[in-house]
């Protein structure tokens, strides 16, 4: 069964019960307080009865029936029917009613050991009578006097409240139904509408979200479920890109593993096969030396990467200005003839860093500013220390870069003008490399490129101060 039915159901079970609870107690208490209040006018009656025929002790059959029609005659509503008989059940006065019953010796035993009445409701056909019997003692013999009273009027009062409560009743379940069934369908909307969503997100629109405002629980439950969708949308995001970028880092490995092993195997082929002049030797000798060293600058830099993965490096107080220095001496060979004008500042002062992952960084920075230089043109490197560690910043006046090439540059194997670099004897490893580096020290890179005028790249490095 459907929840907004069960809602329906015990609502509407409730209601009911509560209903009929209430308009049943309601019913017999009005019916009682009625039939109670009919009963003591009867005995009023009958007590009314009994002074006047005590009155005189010598009263006999005649005196007894003038006084009752006296009686009668004045307030003919005063009684249904009136039986007024000896003890031994011979009647000495009877007056048309309903009465039934004839007291037997044990009943009238009973009265004159509790001096009470006797109180009987009879019921002929639809109608409705109460029948009292009470001694009369006269002295010397004792009566029995019986009235009945009609209170048929009470029994079809109560009728008539019993019709109208079934009529009642029908509405009631009626209108508790619908409005059971209108408030647990606003109840279970939300619930609802959350699971077409949860059904949609399962069958791969992940882009779809609950809009439920009940200003309640479920209304919490809507948003958590919407967090909850956003994390996963981001998650799957996240491992589509990075499957994307492996396949592509695949793609690009294969690619330049493909490029220097067809020049070296074309090469060598060529020297084993054919008889070559001594210049066609040393010219083949060259390519094949050239593609073995990119060989091998990959293969230093994918190993670099993969031990870069394991982060479990100690970081020791180094000298950044000295530091600096060594990288600059150490890229100075690669900007001989290129009238490229490679300048160094930095801070005086220790800080805590991996010296040989970071002289890396360095170089591999100058590297790229390199070779981003056409005809000319000057880097600039400086080192600050900060309370966290220290930055680099590397500052080139190259061809520099658009905005959706800068969101890419640290990715492996990625380029940004592929023909350019490959022949400048890049892998497009070295600012991949850079950023695990970065990450190893708690840090990052940040770029700032604009076409034409160069790029600024600063590593912030927070492996530690020394201040």
């Amino acid at each position: 069964m459907k929840f907004k039915y069960k809602v329906m159901l015990y609502m509407t079970a409730f209601l009911s019960f509560f209903y009929v609870v209430s308009a049943c107690l309601l019913i017999f208490v009005s019916f009682q307080t009625s039939l109670n209040k009919e009963k003591a006018n009867a005995l009023n009656t009958h007590r009314m009865i009994q002074n006047m025929l005590l009155v005189s002790k010598d009263m006999n059959q005649r005196a007894y029936q003038y006084t009752l029609n006296q009686l009668a005659s004045q307030n003919a509503s005063m009684w249904k029917g009136i039986r007024l008989k000896e003890a031994k059940n011979r009647i000495l006065y009877y007056e048309s009613g309903y009465m039934p019953y004839l007291l037997t010796q044990d009943d009238i035993q009973t009265m004159e050991e509790e001096t009470c009445c006797l109180i009987r409701y009879i019921q002929k056909g639809t109608s409705h009578f109460v029948q009292i019997s009470g001694l009369i003692d006269t002295g010397s013999t004792s009566l029995v006097l019986e009235i009945s009273q009609d209170v048929t009027q009470v029994y079809a009062a109560r009728e008539t409240q019993l019709q109208i409560y079934k009529a009642i009743l029908a509405f009631v379940l009626t209108a508790g139904s619908i409005g059971a069934l209108l408030i647990s369908e606003k109840l279970t909307k939300p619930i609802r509408q959350l699971s077409e969503t949860s059904r949609k997100i399962a069958g791969g629109n992940l882009s779809i979200r609950s809009n439920i405002h009940s200003g309640d629980e479920i209304e919490l439950l809507s948003r958590d479920f919407n967090h909850m969708t956003d994390s996963l949308e981001d998650n799957i995001r996240k491992m589509a890109d990075s499957i994307r970028r492996q396949e592509e880092f695949m793609g690009s490995f294969a690619h330049e593993l493909k490029t220097p092993m067809t020049s070296i195997i074309g090469y060598a082929d060529l020297m084993r096969s054919q008889a070559l002049t001594k210049e066609e030797q040393q010219e083949a000798a060259e390519y094949i030396f050239s593609e073995g060293q990119r060989l091998e600058s990959l293969s230093l830099k994918l190993l670099d990467l993969l031990v870069l993965k394991k982060r479990d490096f100690e970081f020791r107080p180094t000298n950044l200005q000295a530091l600096i220095e060594s990288a600059v001496r150490t890229t100075l060979p690669s900007m001989e003839g290129r009238q490229i004008r490679l300048k160094e500042r930095s801070d005086e002062g220790l800080c805590l860093l991996e010296p040989d992952l970071t002289k890396s960084l360095i170089v591999n920075l100058i590297d790229n500013a390199r070779k981003a230089i056409d005809n000319g043109g000057s880097i600039l490197v400086t080192g600050r220390l900060t309370s966290e560690g220290c930055e680099i910043t590397v500052t080139d006046t190259g061809r520099g870069m658009k905005k959706e090439e800068l969101a890419r540059i640290t990715e492996a194997f990625y380029r940004v003008d592929k023909s350019r670099s490959r022949a400048q004897g890049g892998a497009g490893l070295g600012l991949a490399l850079c950023q695990e580096i970065a990450q190893l020290h708690h840090g990052g890179l940040l770029f700032e490129s604009t076409p034409g005028k160069g790029t600024i790249v600063k590593a912030i490095l927070n492996g530690g101060s020394m201040k």
